[in-house]
C-alpha cells in the first residue's frame, strides 16, 4: 500500500476515532521530502513523525487506554474543562490553546485537544485566564505556571503578553514556563516582538525537539537568537520507535543541544493510549538504552531524565517496583500510591534501524 492510500485510510480513522488529522507546516515537509529521496521510502523519522505508517493504523498492544494520564482527573474549574490542570502542589499547566502548528502522530494529548477547542473562543480565554488567576490566588503553594496547548506559539502575541501578565499580577507565581514546538515546525513563529516578550518577562522556554535531523541552520541561528536575548533554553522530547529509540540516536540529539545552549530536561516513555503502538518500546530496552547512552557520553549528555507520566505524576526508573510475568503489567509506586503501566509487548518491540534514523551518515554510523 503506497503512502497516499495510508493517509487516505487514517482519514477515516481520525475522523471515527476522535484522533487529529494529519498537519504539516511547508518548512517541516522540505526536511522530510529530503528524508523520503534519499531514503527512496517513506520509513525515515520525520516522516514517522507528520504522517502515519501502516502500523500507526493497524498496530495494538493490550491494554490501551483512551487516555492514560487523565488530565481531567486533575482539571481545576470549571466542570468539563480541563485548560487548568495541575498534578503536583507548586505547579499548574495552562492550556492557552488547543491549535498546534504541527500535529505530531505520537501526540498524547490528542484526546483533550480534539474536545477542548473550545479554548480558541475569545469569551472562553478571557474567563479561563480570569479563572486561572482567581485560582492561582488561592492557592499561593502553586510557584509555577506552565504554558502549554496546543502550542503558546500559535497565540497572537498581545493575547501572549496578556496571558503572561495576568499571571505576573499573582506574586506567588515566580516561574513561568512555555512549552512549544514552534522551533523545528515554524521557526518564524518567535518573531522579534514575541522574543521581547520572553525575555522582558523572564519565561524559561521548553522546546518539543525529537530528532538531529530537525535542527537546521535556520533553527540553530533562531535558538542563538532566543540566547543572545538571555532567553532560558530547554527541552524534553519523547523516546519513539524507528524514530530515536537507540543510543547514538539520543546521543547525537543531545550533543548538538548542548552546543546550542540547551539544556534537556527529560526524555518521555509514551503512554499505552490507543493508535501509540507504532511508537512505543518496552521498558527493559528504555532501561538498557539509557544505560548504553551512560556508558559512552559525558555527565552533560547523559544526565537528562528517562520519566514516565501518569495521573500521579512522573515516575521514573527508581519508582519501578516490579513487572507481573503473567499479566506484562509493570508496578511502579510514587508518593505511597500503586501505579500500573501495562508494558509493550517483547515480541511487538522492533528497534528501528539505525542507518535508516541516521540516515545522513551514510552507512558510517557505529553501534
Amino acid at each position: 500500500m503506497n503512502q497516499r492510500h495510508i493517509n487516505e485510510e487514517f482519514k477515516a480513522v481520525s475522523m471515527r476515532e476522535g484522533l487529529l488529522p494529519v498537519k504539516v507546516t511547508p518548512f517541516y515537509e522540505k526536511k522530510i521530502k529530503e528524508e523520503v529521496e534519499a531514503l527512496g521510502n517513506h520509513l525515515g523519522p520525520l516522516h514517522r513523525v507528520s504522517f502515519p505508517t501502516r502500523d500507526r493504523i493497524s498496530l495494538r498492544a493490550p491494554n490501551e487506554v483512551k487516555d492514560f494520564v487523565n488530565d481531567r482527573s486533575n482539571a481545576c474549574g470549571h466542570a468539563n474543562k480541563t485548560s487548568i490542570v495541575r498534578k503536583y502542589a507548586d505547579r499548574a499547566l495552562f492550556l492557552t490553546t488547543s491549535k498546534c502548528f504541527g500535529n505530531c502522530q505520537y501526540c498524547f494529548r490528542m484526546d483533550v485537544l480534539s474536545e477542548n477547542t473550545f479554548i480558541d473562543e475569545p469569551n472562553d480565554q478571557d474567563a479561563d485566564l480570569s479563572l486561572l488567576i482567581e485560582y492561582l490566588r488561592r492557592q499561593p503553594e502553586v510557584t509555577e505556571v506552565i504554558l502549554s496547548g496546543g502550542d503558546p506559539l500559535m497565540l497572537p502575541a498581545s493575547r501572549l503578553e496578556t496571558i503572561i501578565e495576568g499571571i505576573r499580577l499573582v506574586p506567588s507565581v515566580k516561574s513561568i514556563r512555555i512549552h512549544t514546538r514552534a522551533i523545528v515546525y515554524e521557526p518564524k513563529a518567535f518573531t522579534a516582538e514575541k522574543i521581547d516578550i520572553l525575555a522582558r518577562h523572564g519565561l524559561r522556554t521548553t522546546f518539543h525537539i525529537v530528532h538531529p535531523y530537525e535542527i537546521c541552520e535556520e533553527v540553530s541561528e533562531k535558538i542563538a537568537d532566543l540566547r543572545a536575548h538571555k532567553i532560558r533554553l530547554y527541552n524534553q522530547f519523547p523516546l519513539l520507535r524507528n524514530t530515536n529509540d537507540h543510543q547514538l540516536v539520543l546521543h547525537r540529539l543531545l550533543e548538538r543541544l548542548d552546543g546550542m545552549g540547551v539544556r534537556n530536561l527529560s526524555i518521555f516513555i509514551p503512554d499505552p493510549i490507543n493508535f501509540s503502538a507504532a511508537f512505543r518500546v518496552r521498558l527493559g530496552r528504555i532501561w538498557h538504552i539509557a544505560d548504553q547512552l551512560n556508558l559512552f557520553s559525558p555527565s552533560w549528555i547523559n544526565s537528562t531524565r528517562f520519566v514516565l507520566d501518569t495521573s500521579r505524576g512522573k515516575v521514573r526508573r527508581e519508582h519501578h517496583t516490579e513487572t507481573n510475568s503473567e499479566t506484562d503489567l509493570a508496578v511502579f509506586v510514587r508518593d505511597g500510591h500503586s501505579i500500573p503501566f501495562p508494558d509493550f509487548p517483547e515480541h511487538l518491540d522492533v528497534p528501528g534501524e539505525l542507518e535508516v534514523m541516521l540516515w545522513k551518515e551514510n552507512g558510517k554510523v557505529k553501534v
